[in-house]
């Protein structure tokens, strides 16, 4: 028996040491945000035909100061003969985030008894580049080669801006766009030209990916001009802001368009900056020996006209979602349109959405930590009743028996109390451990806090939750979560540089996996998880209470809002007069109404303004939207132990969505 173990060792450690790690890449050409997700492709080969290797491949996310891992992933690898794999990561970059580790973590005899193996090979340490920062704009570009838009705007800063650059990587080929809208994370922009966008080029995932973003608050800008037939029949056609009617030839641009070229002089203006009257003249001027392609563009509803009259568009933008979809009519890499005067006014004005605006306060937000310090004064403030019998009992027998003992009448008396007081705890002990472990187990609660905003123009929703496990006493488990799940751990004063108790490993396989947890009765374990879901009529919150209704900057207060098919709402009961007007405050959600935990999440969303896109989208689009809470939960999760689960969740959501 000890010989097989010997050899079962040793054909491991071959193992390990036959696979290497061929290609690491991480971020988009080495481009990142702290604070932010990054996509991590591996490839991984087995260098030796006469070995196999079977196991998982684990990236740790580190810091210098510890070598105690921020965040954990893994996945299944298994290689035989000279096989290699690519394995494809989504990797979460916490402020303290200086290096990732990757390891082979070999699958042991042991691992079918329910063992892991506590040994690991390691395989590469890479430090991480230096990441851009959070005000600065990172364009990634899905463009043939030739494209001149780096060389133009790449590494320049913004006219007219406090020190704000602007950052271009391009992808090697549209098989390259992630798969997850998660992979975006980092991405502002997102500029197509010349690329076709057809199910037979782009997977189903990755338009789903796409579309994600852009509605979380992403920026896509599609290129004109050659590109009408990659456009024409694509994914992304629906969505556009207007319908491509056809290609034309023509040599006039209109004046505003010239200015920003940098074709005329801007009077009357700033530099950087254009006039509405500029924006929408339809004065056009001849291009001297220059005929370009224009696409015919026709406005569809919701359609805003940036540069151009209705009857001739030359940039068109929709909101979509928190984002927003800009199409050029003409190509951007053709003379005369690539100018960097032009690009600076354009991305200035138009390229973040005013989710992505606010994200360059996402590092000094500290809602993360108080949301940890409220879920930290719900735990138990009494020590488990197994616990507390053991410390108490024991400190009366010494105390009171010891004292008769020493001063009773009877020393036999004494002895019988002291032998039968030991007896007694003993079973009592016993007694209350077997009871609660087969007639009470340990108990696990969740308290979720949840942001749902809904996107009705494709009856998606994302869903970002804030959540707490704690137990009455120490408890291992594992929760399965559904595909497209994104979990990690709250940034929190007391995780810098250490990892909190019970974090655990995420698995990224067939299915989704926070493994190994383990929950402490002393403090919680929190985390943060997003998704988006696809809803239905069965998912839709049907009621919402303390709902709001808010136009520009006026509020109003529902009470209860009940949702009937399509659009339609009920007021019930209906408001007061008092309520109907009220200027918004500065305090967005607005917590007048609540109680208990729902005025305590609103007022942390307050204080750190993490909603204060809100303001800013209720000036741009006229349109109302709904905030609204309920409890309910959206979470198709699988633990292997019962939760007990308290859920509130702030909905907000604009008419039409249900």
């Amino acid at each position: 028996m000890k010989l097989i173990l010997i050899l079962s060792f040793f054909t491991v450690s071959v193992a390990v040491g036959a696979v290497e790690v061929e290609t690491v890449t991480f971020g988009f050409g080495d481009g990142y945000k702290i604070g932010t997700w990054a996509p991590l492709t591996i490839t991984v080969r087995n260098q030796d035909e006469r070995t196999v290797f079977s196991g998982e491949l684990v990236v740790e996310v580190r810091n210098f100061s510890s070598a105690i891992p921020v965040e954990r992933y893994a996945t299944s690898l298994y290689l035989i003969e000279t096989d290699s794999q690519r394995k494809d990561f989504y990797v979460y970059c916490p402020k303290n985030a200086t290096q990732l580790v990757i390891q082979l973590v070999p699958a042991t005899p042991s691992e079918t008894t329910g063992m892991r193996s506590t040994t690991s090979g390691l395989v590469k340490d890479i430090l991480l580049p230096t990441p851009l920062a959070r005000k600065d704009y990172f364009v990634l570009g899905l463009a043939p080669s030739g494209d001149k838009l780096k060389r133009v705007i790449d590494e320049k800063e913004l006219k007219g801006s406090d020190g704000i650059q602007v950052h271009v990587e391009y992808l090697p080929d549209s098989r390259s766009l992630p798969r997850d809208w998660i992979g975006y994370s980092a991405v502002d922009v997102l500029v197509v030209r010349e690329v076709r966008l057809t199910d037979r080029r782009i997977l189903k995932a990755q338009q789903m990916a796409m579309l994600d973003w852009i509605q979380r608050g992403g920026t896509l800008i599609v290129s004109g001009g050659g590109s009408f037939n990659y456009l024409q029949g694509s994914f992304i056609e629906p969505f556009l802001p207007v319908e491509l009617k056809g290609l034309e030839k023509t040599n006039t641009l209109p004046v505003a368009l010239l200015e920003q070229l940098g074709r005329m002089e801007v009077s009357n203006q700033q530099e950087g900056v254009t006039s509405p009257e500029n924006l929408l003249t339809d004065s056009r001027r001849p291009i001297a020996d220059s005929h370009f392609k224009r696409i015919q563009f026709a406005p569809k509803a919701g359609c805003e006209v940036l540069i151009g009259t209705s009857e001739q568009i030359y940039v068109a933008k929709r909101s979509f979602g928190d984002g927003r979809i800009i199409c050029l009519a003409f190509d951007y890499n053709a003379p005369p349109f690539l100018a960097e005067t032009f690009w600076h006014r354009l991305l200035g004005k138009h390229g973040k959405s005013p989710r992505h605006l606010a994200d360059r306060y996402a590092l000094a937000l500290q809602h993360e930590e108080e949301i940890h310090k409220h879920f930290l004064s719900e735990m138990p403030t009494r020590v488990p009743l197994i616990k507390l019998l053991t410390m108490v009992l024991p400190i009366y027998l010494l105390g009171f028996g010891g004292f008769l003992f020493y001063f009773g009448k009877s020393r036999q008396k004494s002895r019988t109390y002291w032998i039968g007081g030991c007896v007694f705890v003993l079973l009592s002990v016993s007694t209350i451990a077997s009871a609660r472990k087969v007639w009470f187990p340990n108990p696990v609660t969740s308290d979720r806090f949840s942001i749902l905003s809904v996107y009705p123009e494709r009856q998606r929703a994302h869903l970002l939750s804030y959540v707490s496990l704690r137990a009455a006493s120490r408890a291992e488990m594992s929760i399965d979560f559904t595909k497209g799940t994104f979990v990690r751990h709250q940034e929190v004063e007391e995780s810098k540089g250490e990892l909190l108790p019970g974090i655990g490993t995420l698995v990224h396989d067939s299915r989704v996996q926070l493994r190994d947890l383990s929950v402490e009765p002393w403090r919680p374990m929190t985390y943060v998880e997003e998704k988006f879901l696809a809803l239905d009529t069965q998912r839709l919150p049907h009621t919402l209470e303390n709902a709001w209704r808010i136009a520009g900057k006026e509020m109003t207060y529902l009470g209860k809002v009940v949702l009937k098919d399509g659009s339609g709402l009920e007021i019930l009961p209906k408001p007061s007069m008092a309520h109907l007007r009220q200027q918004v405050t500065p305090k967005m959600p607005p917590d007048e109404e609540l109680e208990g935990a729902r005025k305590t999440f609103a007022r942390i969303l307050q204080r750190d303004y993490v909603l204060r896109y809100l303001a800013t989208e209720a000036n741009l689009n006229p349109s109302p939207y709904f905030i609204g809470w309920i409890s309910q939960g959206f979470t198709d999760e699988i633990a292997d132990r019962n939760i007990n689960t308290n859920d509130e969740t702030l909905v907000i959501f604009r008419p039409g969505a249900f």
